[in-house]
């Protein structure tokens, strides 16, 4: 299987985006804090958005370096995340400091960790 993160697996809706700030469930693990739907009536699918606030770093090229390297952690894992239904999840860097890709790996791991469990626990449930 292919490990890339094409169109499909982006979330690019303001809709959706803003339905994730008002009614989403989050979760952080240092340095990611990620707030995501899951809608297990719908199909399998996977979209994802990644932000770095601008307050906490002022140059776009610090910006578009964490913003990377949070999609590369998540393209080389993502077959680790075996939910049912529909998950909507945007991913925002919360540390003031430019960490390395191993501490944001890790992180990574750890939120693909407790999806998993959200996912699990809502198929339980059913």
């Amino acid at each position: 299987m292919k490990l890339t993160l094409g169109k499909d697996k982006r979330l690019k809706s303001r809709k959706k985006i803003d339905q994730l700030f008002i009614s989403g469930q989050k979760t952080q693990k240092f340095p990611i804090r990620a707030m995501f739907i899951l809608n297990s009536q719908e199909e399998n699918a996977v979209k994802i958005s990644v932000s770095v606030p601008k307050r906490l770093f002022k140059k776009a090229v610090d910006r578009n370096l964490l913003k990377r390297r949070m999609r590369e952690a998540f393209r080389i894992h993502q077959l680790q995340l075996k939910t049912q239904g529909n998950l909507e999840i945007m991913f925002i860097y919360t540390s003031p400091q430019i960490l390395e890709f191993s501490k944001i790996e890790k992180s990574m791991l750890s939120l693909i960790d407790y999806l998993n469990s959200i996912s699990n626990d809502n198929n339980s449930e059913k």
